[in-house]
Formats: structure tokens, C-alpha cells, sequence
């Protein structure tokens, strides 16, 4: 299984957005930059989220943003962002700093993903991760090596 690293093409900190739709435009705009996703794969999430509810909010502070693959998934891909101030999503009581978003062109191809994000939310890193300064850090602080 493939390790997930975080570049500098799929991470961006201390980002600006005025509400939560701007921050999964801006997370999963790594991803159309990478050529992961289509144009309209934010577009699907959004509207996911007006239909089902923020379901992508797993975790106090950690929302995952992902659709189907149909949806506009080109290939397996992440990034991640940080929000330099918090968004709040219909409903849930924390606010998220922290968005991983992901596609995939299948349903067993996004394990790894989940398997990270699991990982996060186990060892309590949601708030380190949205403090993080460097990628750097953000990669050693995932692999465990912080």
C-alpha cells in the first residue's frame, strides 16, 4: 500500500475562507489543480451537503470532503488544508479547521485515506494539525515521528 505524503500540491495552510463552501471549494481545488478531480466535483459535494447534511464532518474540528466517484473522481488523491479561522457547518457544534479532502475512482481505492484519517482522529491530532506550520512538520507529526 501506497504511504500518503503531503507536498506542497496538496497541502495549504492557513487558509482564508468565509464560510464552509469557500473552504471545500478551496480544499478540493488541490485536487482539480493535480488533475484528481473534475471542475464539478466541488459543486457535487456541496450539493451532497444541502441534500444529506454535513456528513463529512467525522470529528470535532475534521471535515473529509468526498463524493462519489461518479461524481467527477479522476484518479486516487488527497489534500489537506487548514483553516485560518474556523467554519461552522448546519448544525454541528464544532467548528472545522481542519478539511482532507479525497477522490477516488473506486471504493476500495480510498482505504489508505481513510486509514490516515482514522489515524488522526485516534491519536487526537485534529488540533495540533490545524496549528501545524510547515508540511514538514504536518508529515513527520502523521507518520508518528514528532
Amino acid at each position: 500500500m501506497k504511504e500518503i505524503k503531503f507536498t506542497k500540491e496538496n497541502v495549504r495552510l492557513n487558509v482564508q475562507a468565509a464560510d464552509w463552501k469557500e473552504a471545500i471549494h478551496q480544499g478540493v481545488a488541490l485536487l482539480e489543480h493535480n488533475g484528481l478531480v473534475t471542475e464539478m466535483y466541488a459543486s457535487h459535494i456541496i450539493r451532497n451537503i444541502h441534500e444529506y447534511g454535513p456528513y463529512i464532518v467525522i470529528s470535532p474540528g475534521i471535515a473529509i470532503p468526498h463524493a462519489r466517484p461518479e461524481d467527477g473522481a479522476i484518479d486516487i488523491g488527497v489534500s489537506l488544508i487548514t483553516l485560518k479561522q474556523p467554519v461552522h457547518f448546519h448544525n454541528i457544534e464544532t467548528p472545522v479547521r481542519v478539511l482532507i479532502s479525497f477522490s477516488a475512482q473506486d471504493n476500495d481505492q480510498h482505504l489508505n485515506i481513510i486509514k490516515m484519517i482514522v489515524k488522526i482522529i485516534e491519536e487526537g491530532l485534529i488540533q495540533e494539525i490545524a496549528g501545524i506550520s510547515s508540511i514538514q512538520k504536518l508529515n513527520d507529526l502523521i507518520r508518528g515521528d514528532e
